[in-house]
Parts: structure tokens; sequence; C-alpha cells
């Protein structure tokens, strides 16, 4: 009986053993590459709003609509795309309209007058059916073709959207840091799409792409191998060309559960604090390597020094994406 629970025991040990290689011990192919990040409404977001007139009389539409309502429909019919909204409004023979906005949750009716005359037309209203950013690819995984990037979500003020496509978005140049802002790569994003986003939470922005580049392939590192001293990070500076560029991680933040700032660290490449004076918007997502192991990837500029910043760990990209 005694050798039979020792038994099940170190079965059950190595069965763990086996998970943890599985999930910390991965071989992925490392990213670096710069992406413009889309994403799709099914809807469309109200911004802002402007006075209009209607019959010698001033509308305000802030008295019916708020700051991120979603249009999603017009007159009974569903709308995705600003696109649909103006067809839908051009179709209409009167100047007083029906909407449904989705607000907290909770679809609203309502109805306001607008500016129309043919095919002219004001709402009153600012609106977008999109949101995007740039950002880095942090690994690929080589059996399914999946992309994990960004290292934290990409969020529209309180409106969190999960689908859209990846575009390649080469680096045209970089706004620098400075004492009171934080710098950022501007990047154009090309129309064709490398892949679908899939996932957009508090970890990234996870899809998969339709071709994988030829990159090398890492294996991914649990918290207890990173040590405090010499790493780097891949990212794009300009154009399409990933650099390798080096950091001092200055200490670890052990974590139990998962968080974005496990990893303090300290630029110290010098070309790279020549072109960006530190830590840019657009590098989030860029992978962090140390001893030829993927240990995570950038989430955030420190706001006190702009040489310093944070990672996350692999991990809790791997296990959230």
């Amino acid at each position: 009986m005694l050798f039979k629970k020792l038994t099940i025991s170190l079965v059950i040990c190595l069965l763990s053993i086996m998970c943890i290689t599985q999930i910390y011990g991965l071989d992925v192919m490392i990213g670096g590459e710069s992406i413009g990040i889309v994403l799709n409404y099914d809807a469309i977001c109200i911004t802002g709003f402007y006075d209009i007139e209607v019959n010698q009389q001033i509308i305000d539409p802030s008295r019916y609509f708020k700051i991120n309502d979603l249009i999603i429909e017009v007159e009974n019919q569903k709308v995705t795309s600003i696109e649909e909204l103006t067809n839908s409004i051009k179709a209409l023979s009167t100047n007083t309209v029906h909407f449904i906005v989705e607000r907290e949750g909770k679809q609203i009716p309502i109805q306001m007058d607008i500016y129309k005359k043919g095919d002219e037309f004001s709402t009153g209203l600012y609106v977008k059916d999109s949101t995007k950013g740039i950002g880095t690819v942090t690994y690929y995984r080589m059996d399914t073709n999946e992309f994990a990037s960004l290292g934290h979500c990409l969020n529209d003020n309180e409106n969190i959207i999960e689908q859209g496509n990846i575009y390649e978005a080469p680096i045209s140049s970089i706004k620098k840091s400075s004492n009171l802002e934080i710098g950022q790569k501007i990047g154009n994003i090309q129309n064709s799409s490398l892949g679908k986003i899939e996932k957009n939470n508090d970890y990234g922005v996870f899809g998969t792409v339709g071709s994988l580049p030829k990159n090398n392939v890492y294996q991914t590192a649990s918290q207890e191998e990173i040590k405090t001293g010499d790493a780097y990070f891949l990212t794009v500076l300009k154009n399409n060309e990933i650099k390798k560029c080096k950091i001092r991680i200055d200490q670890i933040i052990k974590q139990d559960q998962p968080a974005e700032k496990g990893i303090h660290f300290t630029l110290i490449d010098q070309d790279v604090i020549d072109l960006t004076n530190g830590i840019v918007q657009g590098m989030s997502g860029s992978p962090i390597i140390q001893n030829n192991k993927l240990i995570g990837c950038i989430t955030h500029a420190s706001s006190q020094n702009n040489l310093q910043g944070y990672g996350m760990f692999i991990q809790w990209m791997i296990n959230n994406s």
C-alpha cells in the first residue's frame, strides 16, 4: 500500500513537472515587428458633439447622447460602420431620426432632429467605428500561427473591443520622450492585413497570422530563471528594421498572480537613447530576452525616469493568450 501511494505521488509530481515545462519552457518564434492594431466596433462610437441648426432652432446633441455611447441601430436597422450610418440617414425622408444606443450594457432609444437637405445632413455627432494604435509583436506559436503582442489591453475609454486586424506599420519617425511627456513611435499603418485579432485583454492583444516570419526560436523562461543584470529587447525604431536594445534589469518583483509590472529595467543602449530619449509608446509588446530565453515583454514606461520601464513576465502572457 505504501509503495502504491508513493508511486501515485511520483506520477503526480512528474505530471506537474511536465505541465510546468509545457507552460514555461515553450519554444516560440520571437517577435519584435512593429504592427498597426485596428479594433473594430460592432457599432459606431460617439466621441464628441457640435451644435446644429434645425428649423431655426439650435440643437445640442449632448442633451440626448453621452460620450462613448454606441449607436447600434438607426430606424430599426443595425449599423456597424460609419458608412452604414451615413447610408441609413441619407435614405430617410424626414429629419427626425430614431436611434438605439448601447450605454453601460443597456439599450436606450433616442429620438432627435437633425439637419437634412437632400443627401446633405449634419447630426451634431463626432463618431468613429474603430480604434487603432501602434504596438510590437512579442512572439508567435509555430504550431498554431498564433501571435501575442502589446502586453496590455488596447482600450478606448470605457469600451473594450476584441475583434479586429493587425497590419504592417513601418516606423517613419520617433517623438522623443521628455521630462513632461512619454515619447512615441510614429508609424504608417498599411492596408493589407497580416492577421486577425481574436482577444484583447489585460495581458495583450492576441490572434492568428496568415504566415509566420522567418525569425529565431527561443524558449520561454519562468520567473525563477530571471536575474538582475544585462538583458535586451527587440523593437523597430526605423522602417521595418528590428533592433536589439540593451537594458539592465534592476528589480524582479515576484508574483503569484498575473500582473503587468514584474520586471523593472533601465535602458542602457546609448544609440537607442540618442534616438528616443527613453522608453516610448509603441514599444509595448517588445520581447525581452535574457540568457537566450524569452522572459517577458515591455508594458510601461516609468513616469519618474525616461530611461526606465516595466515588463510583464512571459508566463502571464502565455497563460492568458
